[in-house]
């Protein structure tokens, strides 16, 4: 991934697509009014906040009352992981 293509050989298109994406992102990062990157630093700490907060609940249930069945604890993770 950091290191540069051999001479002639064409690029993957799936890397390039990434890429460009990425940078779109960036520039669209670097552009943006510090209010909205207020609002953006806001809301990925709200959904970190909220994931640590519900996994560390889980977890805690968990030791008090044993593991439950896996589909469960599947969907628990999931809402948990959910980010809007």
């Amino acid at each position: 991934l950091g290191e540069p293509l051999p001479a002639g050989a064409p690029p993957d298109p799936l890397v390039s697509l990434f890429l460009r994406r990425e940078r779109r992102q960036q520039r669209k990062e670097r552009e943006s009014s510090p209010a909205q990157r207020l609002r953006r630093f806001l809301r990925r700490k709200f959904f970190l906040f909220r994931r640590s907060a519900l996994m560390t609940l889980i977890a805690l249930r968990n030791l008090a009352l044993g593991r439950p069945a896996p589909e469960r604890l599947a969907q628990e993770v999931a809402f948990a992981s959910w980010r809007g």
